[in-house]
């Protein structure tokens, strides 16, 4: 199973996103918090959200960090993929792609 594969670009924007959210959130990813991707249906895309590690989930890593959690039935309609950085007029984006 190749899984899901975060880029170092993604994984720092994800770190970054991590700790600002538990800033925002009052907590700290110490704590357990990691970020989880979730499909957005109704947008067509995905979001990410402070969440726990929930068993099945599919973990991502960088280096020893968990840096991405995924719902195994979520991870198995992603698998394969990449998620990258991409540099918009906004500023950084993360992109998924095959």
């Amino acid at each position: 199973m190749a899984g899901v594969t975060v880029t170092e670009a993604a994984a720092g924007e994800l770190r970054k996103t991590l700790a600002e959210a538990s800033l925002l959130a009052e907590t700290s990813s110490e704590g357990g918090e990691v970020l989880r991707l979730v499909a957005q249906p109704d947008e067509g895309g995905f979001a990410l959200g402070l969440d726990q590690v929930r068993e099945g989930d599919e973990v991502v890593e960088s280096g020893d960090e968990r840096v991405l959690v995924i719902a195994s039935d979520l991870a198995e309609t992603l698998e394969g993929v990449v998620i990258d950085v991409e540099e918009t007029e906004e500023g950084q984006r993360l992109t998924i792609r095959r």
